[in-house]
């Protein structure tokens, strides 16, 4: 069962379009990090790429119009004596106008890595839930913009239903 989700998600994230469109959190197309990522061939057309180090600690947030508002809580690492694994407990909310609101959350979440489109790069993500991942991207010019998460959520049908990305608002939980 685990193994067939994980094969459905990564066939839903391989399909699933571009963080560029409009409204999901992209960048101005006037944004200097644009500009500069147009150089770097991992970046493509878009500003940021999937990045490796794991999603950090704090609150992220989505708002845009047209689009649900999404957060997302990413807690402190927690290890246990004798194992070699370190979770985090990560919660999601998402709402939008005149629908329910989505709530996910894991108190064992582990950092491993997914390959996200688009181009199918290596991702540190936690998988939060059975239909939510959150995945860390980078800026393609470094010290031009933060960190952020992207948010990817399907529906029960597998098709991805949210796709945005939230910037950190908190350093803390």
């Amino acid at each position: 069962m685990h193994i067939a989700r994980r094969l459905i998600l990564f066939s839903a994230i391989a399909t699933a379009p571009g963080c560029d469109r409009a409204g999901a959190g992209s960048v101005p197309a006037d944004d200097p990090a644009t500009a500069l990522g147009a150089t770097d061939p991992a970046c493509g057309e878009d500003s940021v790429r999937p990045a490796t180090g794991a999603p950090a600690e704090g609150v992220w947030l989505h708002e845009g119009p047209g689009t649900p508002r999404v957060a997302a809580i990413v807690g402190p690492t927690q290890t246990v004596a004798g194992q070699a694994r370190v979770t985090r407990r990560v919660e999601t909310v998402e709402t939008g106008p005149g629908a329910d609101t989505i709530r996910f959350a894991s108190d064992t979440a582990s950092v491993r890595l997914e390959f996200v489109s688009p181009a199918a790069r290596p991702a540190a993500a936690y998988a939060v839930g059975p239909l939510v991942l959150l995945a860390s991207y980078e800026p393609c010019a470094s010290g031009l913009r933060k960190p952020l998460i992207r948010y990817l959520r399907q529906d029960t049908a597998g098709a991805i239903a949210t796709d945005v990305m939230l910037a950190r608002t908190s350093d803390s939980p």
